[in-house]
């Protein structure tokens, strides 16, 4: 029995069809490029040092370096694929540092209430670039280079420019930025499960369904009836307040503040979610390819201090991967979206999603298509 016969026997496509439809469909999520990514700099750090950089110490660097910028960039990512940029995110994080640590040390707070004083601060900043983003229709990056200025001033008029510790209690300290299972730290552990709350609320909510029309086309989801004046003022206020979150780490971690802190890193968050596969555009990108944008990001400082290259390497090398991530995006998504489903399969059918799930079992894996419009996509085109 040929393959056309066995087609047509059981009512579904060959096999090999069916796996091209899913690799296709892989192809067209944005966390395929950081996956790429991953994969290319650990065969490259590996063969550089192949005595030092395939260590647990080496990951254990890695995800020190990935969980602190990593929970800034998913705060940034949301707001990116809502259609808007921040640049005081660094800012925001220096300055609720400072929150923290003053209320800590000179008014006696205990830790978890200066943190979530610090949380609200930073929530509170963010409403103030989301209004005046909204209200007087300024495009953020502007707004955001102002804001970003003048928290960077305060910081450095409130320290005097130099450098303020406080006493951090053992427990704190340790919940935060303190040990983990396998010499891992705490902040790993609080970066995945924001990327977990950060994926529910990208992918299963109504809030991440109105993000997501808002970044495509704003005008558009106005008429649908999508509160976008709302949705941009909650994503300033998660993507500060998610650096607030990254401050009171440090503060733990370092049990200080200075006036740099946090400096520059709103740009690396850009560079993170870039490189994570979200479009500058809007209205396209994931927050697990933050994570893993995050950790290639860890990758390539570490990988290049093991392997032995000079420190501005790190910078040429983070614009390199950064530039061709978007060349890389972009051409995939231009091509991908020109490509036919394999075999006769609609773009969205249930039938090539059921199609592709029962290939996946038979194989002992699971092929589908995760992405939210996709899969409400088919499921009207069932039941229609």
């Amino acid at each position: 029995m040929n393959e056309q016969s066995a087609q047509n026997a059981s009512g579904g496509p060959p096999r090999r069809i069916v796996f091209g439809e899913a690799i296709r469909r892989f192809m067209l999520r944005p966390e395929a490029t950081s996956i790429a990514a991953v994969i290319i700099l650990f065969a490259v750090f590996t063969a550089l040092s192949p005595q030092l950089f395939p260590t647990k110490l080496t990951y254990i660097s890695i995800m020190a370096v990935a969980a602190e910028l990593g929970i800034v960039s998913i705060g940034i990512t949301l707001l990116m694929i809502g259609g808007h940029f921040d640049l005081s995110a660094g800012a925001v994080l220096g300055l609720t540092s400072y929150v923290c640590v003053v209320l800590m040390r000179d008014y006696g707070f205990p830790p978890v209430a200066a943190s979530l004083v610090a949380v609200a601060i930073g929530a509170l900043l963010g409403a103030v670039n989301g209004y005046m983003v909204v209200r007087f229709r300024i495009h953020s990056f502007v707004v955001t280079l102002g804001t970003m200025l003048i928290w960077r001033g305060i910081l450095i008029a409130l320290t005097g420019g130099f450098p303020m510790t406080v006493s951090i209690p053992p427990a704190f300290k340790d919940a935060m930025a303190g040990p983990l299972l396998g010499g891992f730290r705490m902040s790993m552990f609080w970066f995945l499960l924001i990327g977990l709350l950060g994926t529910i609320l990208l992918n299963r909510t109504k809030l991440g369904n109105w993000i997501q029309a808002r970044g495509q086309n704003e005008q558009a989801a106005r008429n649908l009836g999508v509160p976008v004046d709302r949705v941009t003022i909650i994503l300033f206020m998660l993507a500060s307040a998610l650096a607030a979150v990254a401050g009171i780490i440090q503060v733990a971690r370092f049990s200080s503040v200075d006036a740099l802190r946090g400096e520059g890193m709103e740009l690396q968050a850009v560079a993170v979610t870039v490189i994570g596969g979200t479009l500058l555009a809007g209205g396209y990108g994931s927050v697990v390819g933050t994570v893993l944008g995050a950790i290639t990001f860890g990758m390539i400082q570490v990988g290049l201090v093991l392997a032995g290259a000079p420190g501005h390497f790190f910078r040429t090398l983070t614009g390199v991967i950064v530039v061709g991530a978007v060349v890389l995006n972009t051409s995939v998504a231009r091509r991908m979206a020109k490509s036919k489903p394999l075999g006769g399969f609609r773009r969205s059918s249930a039938e090539a999603d059921a199609a592709i799930s029962k290939a996946g079992s038979d194989k002992g894996g699971r092929y589908q298509d995760d992405d939210p419009l996709t899969s409400r996509a088919a499921g009207k085109e069932a039941s229609s």
